[in-house]
């Protein structure tokens, strides 16, 4: 089963859309298992995407060599025509265009089974890992993280209470090292027992702590206990 909302998916986790899409998506998703399902299978995106440095993607490419079954053909015995160098120059040109197309289609391949290996992890229903618990007495929120650890960083599980209604929270991850992420985005229109799922590249012995964020007033930080 599929739902058009999903392709609204990304761009909710990344924070891009607008206010209104962002309260519409929301009101579909609190009704829609199919989008809470991709929603947590697409959870450790914003951590990982942060890590990805500009010169990361300007990598060298040299064109490869052609195909041993692209060469021109070997001219009949006897006498023949100079073999046509505007056809070959045009068959090399096709696969020059085609080589990226297929490149491109090979690392989708890989990001799709990279997904499908990643989502019975994240569906687990009881991941190990230690707990974190703060209530801020300036605010009155609380939250409960349990932290999993992965081999791409964390995976993060929230419960949250005493949060504001109508806002969009976010998480943010500090590091020990003074670094920071996103670990996720979400709107606070949810039950208190419900688990919300987040993710940061950072490994747990790295994480120093973490904050949960309302119109860019920390409401509770929680740190290892």
């Amino acid at each position: 089963m599929s739902c058009t909302y999903t392709v609204a998916l990304g761009a909710y986790l990344l924070g891009s859309l607008d206010p209104a899409e962002r309260t519409v998506f929301e009101r579909h998703v609190s009704g829609c298992g199919t989008c809470r399902r991709e929603m947590v299978r697409l959870a450790p995106l914003p951590g990982l995407l942060g890590q990805v440095r500009l010169e990361d993607l300007e990598l060298p490419f040299d064109d490869p060599e052609p195909e041993p079954a692209l060469w021109p053909l070997p001219p009949e015995p006897g006498p023949a025509p100079e073999p046509d160098r505007r056809r070959w120059r045009l068959r090399l040109l096709r696969w020059r265009l085609r080589w990226p197309v297929l490149a491109g289609a090979a690392a989708l391949v890989l990001v799709l089974l990279g997904g499908v290996l990643l989502v019975p992890r994240l569906l687990d229903d009881d991941p190990a890992g230690p707990t974190w618990r703060a209530t801020s007495t300036a605010s009155g929120a609380g939250a409960d993280v349990q932290l999993v650890t992965r081999s791409w960083g964390t995976e993060l599980w929230m419960t949250l209470r005493d949060l504001p209604a109508n806002a969009r929270c976010a998480l943010v991850v500090h590091d020990r090292a003074g670094r920071t992420e996103i670990g996720g985005w979400w709107g606070t229109d949810h039950p208190e027992d419900e688990r919300i799922p987040g993710s940061t590249s950072f490994r747990v012995d790295e994480i120093e702590r973490l904050d949960v964020v309302v119109d860019k007033r920390v409401l509770v930080s929680v740190r290892p206990e």
